[in-house]
């Protein structure tokens, strides 16, 4: 039944390879915005007052960005542009009572929140794309290009003034050119493109249809780029925390975060005696696995820049969480002109352990791409080094890639890692081939590789479609296959799986999952389902899940609930939980409530309880705006039980021109 399933995926993906895309999904031309200079700015009030926005600037008319379809409602902007900002207006004509606007504040993930979002890349790389986005309250959200740390004096905030109206919801806003990664002064063209999120479809469309597509982009010609001033400083942010631990044991601490432009393509951070002790941790659900999970990184230092370092995909040869603690660390990120960017990190650890990070990545055009990358650590019995390199050409709707991993570790000796394949993601079809090959000292000590001696293929193929009439709003399925054996020949595992998802009108989603293996010798299977409603607000839903298995000779059954529920308009509460019935009974239970007091002051805190441990912890924090920041903190975010520690944090802005 393996064989007969894997053979049916891989004839399904050169089928359709063969045939024509469906109609409705031809890409449009490439488009082209006239740079407008704007007579007069724009006054920035939610208010799209009639001659107040150049008509030769206006855009209209979205297609779902996965599958190429027309939106049913109707979306346009506007964009202009003088001397010190870029100005931009949204208007979506929608139902206004489902319109999803709960944010309201600056620099915030507006995720689930109706939205139009800005996408610019001044340099025209394919790579330096920074991301503006405003939803009907004139909440922003800002991803610069490589990755920003949250504090306002490092990240930079635009303005924006939205509101809803009766016929849908609309926003202006003003951002500074300081924000975008530019090229030099002059007239020049830049590569952009205008998103609008959805929350009645749940879905993003794009104003030019792109595939994914770098060379389908649509262009703003003829901008006129001025000469940013860009005032060369040292940005610095020292903290300070003391407080009363266990057994009223005073504490305190200090440490120092710094930031600077070493041109304006490259910036510098640096960190001394860092703070993680109060950042709250991401938490890994009970969810089986043979392999080894790592939770996403939530630490500042680590997120500065991580778009331009590429160390791998599901293997990869670097994985900030493998470095707990250190004392110092640097970080160099940012672009060599030319397609060129680099990406480079380093923490000592003194008298235990230093590690160093660095990616080279270099786009020749818009089809082919190189990335580079070595990792080393320096501790003593455990030093390492691991090397990667990447390469990938799109040839027509196509992606064809090469991943070679190679390791030289004091303990696990050489190893490689081969991956190469080809995948196509876009027209709400998505589809993979790959070969994989892992030797068994394949080791990268400060990476990710769950597992090792492998050899054999993986594939998939997937589809969205989305009914004009019925009661199914839209619906995905997708199937894939993989056959591994060891290297020397015996059996590894092999499985088949199987999805399918429905999203209905009436805003509830359906999503049924199944899965037939195989691994070292164990027949095993599992059957999920999730409900979930509704599914177009992020703040006000709820879930089930519930699966039932086999592994490794013995059942295994898990429920799952979620929640999120605002009873009042500035509380946020959600809670998690998780019961296994695997060798054994194990529970999860998270729960997280947030009040604001206003735009920048905030109580919160988080319960978790894993099997019989019990944590919990309460803040106030202050933070969010230019200045002071100030955190009060009872308990510890990140311990297995509860500790008693009252902490405050103080952080300061300081900033040394020179």
């Amino acid at each position: 039944m393996l064989r007969l399933v894997s053979s049916a995926i891989i004839a399904g993906f050169f089928a359709h390879s063969l045939n024509a895309s469906p109609p409705g999904l031809v890409p449009r031309d490439p488009g082209t915005l006239p740079g407008q200079r704007a007579a007069h700015a724009p006054v920035i009030d939610g208010t799209l007052a009639e001659g107040e926005w150049p008509e030769k600037g206006h855009g209209e008319g979205f297609t779902d960005k996965d599958t190429g379809n027309p939106s049913d409602e109707k979306g346009e902007f506007w964009l202009c542009y003088d001397d010190k900002f870029v100005y931009f207006a949204g208007r979506a004509w929608t139902d206004p009572k489902r319109v999803v606007a709960d944010e309201y504040r600056q620099n915030v993930d507006l995720s689930g929140n109706d939205a139009f979002h800005l996408a610019v890349d001044g340099l025209n790389s394919g790579q330096d794309i920074d991301l503006f986005s405003m939803n009907a309250q004139g909440a922003t959200g800002l991803r610069l290009s490589g990755g920003r740390a949250a504090k306002t004096e490092w990240l930079g905030e635009f303005e924006a003034v939205g509101k809803k109206t009766e016929t849908g919801w609309q926003v202006e806003a003003r951002i500074p050119w300081s924000l975008v990664r530019l090229p030099a002064p002059g007239v020049r063209d830049m590569v952009f493109n205008v998103l609008w999120y959805r929350s009645n479809k749940s879905n993003t469309y794009e104003w030019v249809f792109t595939r994914d597509d770098f060379k389908n982009f649509p262009h703003w010609t003829g901008v006129d780029v001025p000469q940013v001033s860009n005032q060369r400083s040292v940005k610095l942010l020292p903290y300070f925390y003391a407080g009363i631990d266990d057994d009223n044991r005073h504490i305190a601490n200090a440490g120092l975060d710094l930031k600077t432009e070493l041109s304006s393509d490259l910036t510098l951070v640096g960190t001394a005696n860092p703070d993680f002790r109060n950042i709250e941790n991401n938490i890994l659900s009970l969810d089986h696995s043979y392999f080894e999970r790592l939770a996403d990184d939530a630490r500042p230092f680590f997120q500065e820049g991580s778009r331009f370092r590429s160390f791998g995909f599901d293997q990869r040869i670097y994985a900030s969480q493998r470095i707990h603690d250190f004392d110092t660390g640097l970080n160099l990120y940012g672009t060599l002109g030319g397609g060129t960017q680099l990406g480079l990190i380093s923490t000592i650890d003194f008298g235990n352990q230093s590690t160093f990070a660095g990616s080279l990545g270099h786009r020749f055009d818009a089809t082919k791409t190189l990335d580079l990358a070595y990792v080393r650590n320096e501790q003593e019995g455990a030093r390492s080094d691991a090397f990667n390199l990447f390469y990938d050409q799109r040839v027509g709707e196509y992606d064809l890639f090469l991943t070679t991993q190679m390791t030289n570790d004091e303990v696990a000796k050489t190893g490689s890692r081969i991956d190469t394949g080809i995948f196509r993601q876009n027209g709400g079809v998505n589809m993979s081939f790959e070969f994989i090959q892992v030797t068994p000292d394949f080791f990268p000590r400060l990476g990710f590789s769950p597992e090792q001696d492998l050899r054999g293929f993986s594939a998939s193929y997937g589809r969205e479609i989305q009914p004009k009439s019925g009661p199914v709003q839209g619906w995905v399925y997708q199937g894939s296959a993989n056959s591994f054996t060891h290297l020397d020949g015996s059996a590894y595992r092999q499985s088949v799986t199987a999805e399918a998802g429905a999203q209905l009108r009436s805003d509830y989603s359906v999503q049924l999952a199944a899965e037939v293996s195989k691994f070292e010798g164990s027949n095993d299977h599992i059957v999920m389902l999730q409900l979930a409603r509704p599914i177009s607000n992020p703040y006000r839903a709820v879930s089930f899940s519930v699966a039932s298995g086999r592994f490794g000779g013995e059942d295994y059954r898990s429920y799952g609930f979620n929640l999120r529920y605002k009873p009042v308009k500035r509380m946020q509460v959600m809670a998690r939980s998780q019961w296994v019935d695997f060798h054994g009974f194990d529970n999860q239970v998270v729960l997280s409530a947030n009040y604001d007091i206003g735009r920048y002051e905030a109580v919160g805190g988080r319960l978790v309880r894993q099997g019989d441990d019990w944590n919990w912890y309460l803040s106030y924090r202050l933070s969010g705006k230019r200045g002071n920041e100030f955190f009060l903190i009872l308990g510890d975010p990140n311990s297995p039980t509860f500790r008693h520690s009252l902490i405050l944090k103080a952080v300061i802005p300081v900033s040394v021109r020179y």
